[in-house]
């Protein structure tokens, strides 16, 4: 079976209108500038043409894109959730410790869709880089840029496959990505450069834990969904099987009334109170009940940087 799938040697808020996929460019090599938030701002108020809220069984997701790391992939799954692709779809590939991918599973669904370039990474400057401030175990250099976490060697940055990150499943050729989204579960790292990360979840990482987890259709199984005798059946039953992965509803905010338009807001990377917040978590000395002091590092993936909503005044 072919599939726009993540590594196939792995074992595994309403209605939005309609609209047509519009094929986007290869995104520029050249280094584009940072734009860091000011520095009087501890708070960064994520613009509501990335922010995404998917509802499943157990509750709200409320994802951030990244345009700048990924303009293609970000525009492809605008698209996407505009033309109500995931609506009624399902988490279909749940593998514990590894990832959550959602999307229509099926190669002969996924025919009107172009594919997306890898935007694995990009050329980037420095400025607007906060260091994590120690070593990394797969980057020259780890640390965050407007609140998601990247690894950087010289002035090459990407977007690390850290538990809740939003990636781009895809077939062998690197090119090949087109709806089928993925959530890291657990930490990623080796597929960081491999596969295109153009977000992050930064409210309800829980109700993706909970996903009952499932592994796709095997190959014996295909031929009874591409069949028109029994693919009504095919489809019936694994609409059952996979009932608590239904994607309930998936739109942007910007779509969505402005009265009624949930806002978030995200730590500013650089920021004092991130630099603070780092700082405080690499205090192990402040628990009485340790024989032995860790060393004063930070796992990158472990603390992810805070979001919160915005509440009307």
């Amino acid at each position: 079976m072919v599939r726009r799938s993540l590594m196939a040697v792995m074992v595994g808020v309403g209605a939005l209108a309609a609209c047509q996929t519009t094929p986007v460019p290869d995104p520029a090599p050249a280094a584009v500038p940072a734009h860091p938030p000011a520095p009087e701002a501890p708070w960064r108020e994520v613009a509501a043409e990335n922010l995404v809220i998917l509802q499943t069984v157990t509750g709200a997701i409320v994802i951030e894109l990244a345009p700048e790391a990924a303009p293609a992939h970000v525009a492809q799954f605008r698209n996407a959730i505009r033309a109500n692709l995931y609506n009624g779809e399902y988490f279909y590939r749940v593998i514990d410790g590894h990832v959550a991918q959602a999307g229509l599973e099926f190669e002969h669904r996924l025919d009107a869709w172009d594919t997306v370039p890898l935007e694995a990474d990009r050329t980037v400057e420095a400025a607007g880089f906060a260091p994590l401030g120690n070593a990394d175990l797969f980057a020259p250099e780890a640390g965050h840029r407007d609140g998601f976490a990247v690894g950087r060697d010289g002035n090459t940055e990407w977007l690390l496959h850290c538990p809740g990150a939003l990636g781009m499943a895809r077939d062998t050729p690197p090119d090949s990505g087109a709806t089928e989204f993925f959530v890291p579960i657990g930490q990623r790292r080796y597929l960081d450069r491999n596969y295109t990360i153009f977000g992050r979840v930064i409210s309800g990482m829980e109700h993706v834990n909970r996903l009952e987890r499932v592994a796709p259709a095997g190959e014996a199984e295909i031929p009874a969904f591409t069949d028109p005798a029994t693919a009504e059946a095919a489809f019936a039953a694994r609409a059952q099987a996979l009932s608590a992965n239904r994607i309930l509803s998936i739109g942007l905010a910007a779509d969505m009334p402005e009265d009624l338009r949930p806002r978030w807001e995200v730590m500013a990377t650089p920021g004092a109170e991130w630099e603070a917040l780092k700082t405080s978590k690499r205090d192990y000395g402040i628990y009485d009940a340790f024989v032995v002091t860790p060393p004063k590092r930070l796992d990158i993936c472990t603390l992810p940087v805070p979001a919160r909503p915005v509440h009307a005044d």
